[in-house]
């Protein structure tokens, strides 16, 4: 383990060994002054200037609280950190760009979604407009469960770029110049084709080609959106079906029709028009906008962007190793750099090099929520013997020190499934995990299943009926079901131990009946033909000691009637012949009929 050996040196001979085989040129200048604003709902590192970096995160929050009035079903709140990177011009963003065909993409941000966080960054000098990035890729962020197409994805985070600021005043939907030139004055991209783009295609990486696909959607979704309200009907209807699970082609000709002509005219039309809609909102004024700001340290700005590159690409790793050893060689004890290494480790699969590195970072950073999380999916992933115990403490703390990281109440949800037995905490945990990522389907499961477990029925059916059978895998839901059914099972078995058979046959019966699992419908089969024949002899025991009572009695008669239906039912042979053989013996043989004269 070299990189975990390396910090068990002195801080001198780390530098010295980092400074031979990890060149600095990597690095962002150590001159850069970085600082670290947080708002309500935003964490921005920024080399851009204080005073900019304020009013990018207090204009973000003004947008978020737009869109709550505008939309109020729309989720906003983040069941991951969500981290703002600002740079203060191309050249310092250039090194931290996503990579098309092999190069840095020329382009003034992005926006991308990971499982530990969200992560934005922007040049902060880009045509000095770069209030108008943030929002296009914060839109990114709301729609990112919509699985909408990339035309709609694109022309929304376009339409929402110009929110603006007047007074108390918010302004939605305002038009952008560069596009109403360009496609005033270029020719468009059919619609079929236009539709027909992905995250692959050349019109949509390549600089050239990317200001038609840009322009365009903007136009479509603007026109849709503020256009003609009927359309704004339609398009709603759209993202419904989108949401349903709809496939793009399909969803756009059951609302538009087969041919887009008509929709492409109009959008022609539009253009050519001097008037654009846009609307009104009311903002929170600025004094309730809370900003906290503090200066970034050189190894913290060194974590926060080798971070970045980290989750950028296998083409970033090594310089996100670069940036994550120089933090080391600042400060030795810095747990989250460490953690860092554990991460590519794991990216680069080698788990058996990462666990000891996020063993060792989890210990010296205890309060840091990323650190801990990573370090107990590490002992999920691969378990051995106390791992789920000290992957639950882990988590435990991650989820107390960011109660809105889905991620990780959904995977300490996950440590109590081998438990024997389950409680209502455990019920909390996965409710909050649900309540935090509704569209995970893993996480529904689990709750239904702990649902089940803990006697909740009715809130395990309601969820496997309403949320799982529409939208997850059908063995996801029988799992389910089959978790509903194992409870029953275990009920009737408590029955079997107390001594009341009769009563858990029945519901033994509708298990049978009720599971998709031909393997447990089997064994149940022949559990219950084992009860069936323990009822049978008891049965034959109880009747076959009420004949043999009244015969003691002198009630032979009434001995016979029991034991003569017994004798023709019971369905042991050697118990039959009991019965038999006592009949045999209480009857007087039958007189015979002498002959006559």
């Amino acid at each position: 383990m070299k990189q975990f050996s390396l910090l068990n040196a002195n801080a001198l001979g780390i530098a010295a060994l980092l400074a031979i085989t990890h060149p600095a040129s990597a690095l962002p200048p150590k001159t850069d002054a970085w600082v670290e604003v947080r708002t309500a709902n935003f964490t921005l590192f920024s080399e851009a200037g204080e005073k900019d970096t304020r009013r990018v995160g207090a204009d973000l929050e003004r947008l978020r609280d737009a869109l709550s009035q505008l939309s109020p079903g729309l989720a906003l709140d983040a069941p991951v950190p969500t981290w703002i990177y600002v740079f203060k011009n191309a050249g310092s963003f250039q090194p931290y760009q996503r990579l098309y065909e092999g190069k840095p993409r020329d382009s003034g941000g992005f926006f991308m979604s990971r499982s530990q966080g969200n992560y934005v960054a922007i040049d902060g000098n880009h045509r000095g407009n770069q209030t108008a990035l943030v929002y296009h890729e914060y839109i990114h962020y709301v729609t990112r469960n919509a699985n909408l197409p990339l035309w709609l994805n694109e022309g929304l985070a376009e339409y929402y770029s110009t929110f603006e600021v007047d007074k108390n005043e918010a302004l939605v939907g305002l038009p952008i110049a560069e596009h109403v030139g360009w496609l005033r004055e270029n020719p468009w991209i059919p619609l079929p084709e236009l539709f027909a783009l992905d995250e692959n295609s050349k019109e949509y990486n390549e600089k050239a080609r990317r200001g038609a696909f840009y322009a365009e959607s903007w136009a479509l979704t603007h026109y849709l959106l503020a256009g003609n309200p009927q359309r704004r009907g339609q398009l709603l209807d759209l993202l419904r079906l989108d949401k349903a699970g709809t496939s793009g082609k399909e969803a756009f000709s059951k609302i538009f029709g087969s041919d887009p002509a008509a929709l492409e005219r109009e959008a022609h039309t539009y253009v050519k028009s001097f008037t654009f809609s846009y609307t009104r909102n009311p903002i929170q004024p600025e004094a309730n906008l809370a900003l906290e700001v503090r200066p970034m340290a050189w190894p913290d700005v060194l974590f926060r962007l080798g971070d970045l590159l980290a989750n950028l690409g296998p083409e970033h790793r090594a310089a996100a190793e670069e940036h994550f050893h120089a933090a080391l060689a600042a400060r030795p004890d810095y747990g989250a750099p460490l953690s860092g290494l554990g991460y590519l480790a794991e990216l680069a699969g080698r788990p058996q090099d990462a666990r000891p590195l996020y063993e060792k970072a989890a210990k010296l950073a205890p309060d840091d929520f990323i650190v801990q999380y990573r370090y107990a999916q590490s002992l999920l992933d691969d378990p051995a013997p106390g791992s789920l115990r000290t992957a639950r403490a882990a988590l435990t703390r991650a989820v107390a020190l960011r109660p809105d990281f889905g991620e990780a109440w959904a995977r300490l949800g996950y440590t109590w499934q081998a438990e024997e037995s389950l409680d209502e905490n455990v019920v909390h945990v996965l409710e909050t995990a649900h309540r935090l990522l509704p569209t995970r389907m893993d996480v529904a499961h689990n709750l239904a299943v702990a649902y089940a477990r803990t006697g909740h029925r009715a809130q395990a059916e309601e969820l496997i009926e309403h949320v799982l059978a529409p939208q997850a895998d059908p063995d996801v839901v029988i799992d389910a079901r089959e978790a509903l059914l194992d409870e029953e099972y275990r009920h009737a078995e408590e029955l079997v131990t107390q001594e009341k058979v009769a009563e858990a046959l029945p519901l033994l019966e509708r298990v049978r009946d009720a599971t998709r699992r031909p393997e447990r419908r089997r064994t149940l089969e022949l559990r219950i033909d084992e009860i069936r024949k323990a009822l049978d002899f008891n049965h034959f025991v109880e009747r076959y000691n009420q004949a043999v009572e009244l015969v003691n009695r002198g009630d032979v008669q009434g001995a016979v009637a029991i034991l003569e239906p017994l004798a023709d039912t019971v369905r042991d042979p050697t118990q039959a012949e009991q019965a038999r053989n006592l009949l045999q013996r209480l009857k007087p043989p039958a007189k015979r009929k002498g002959p006559r004269v």
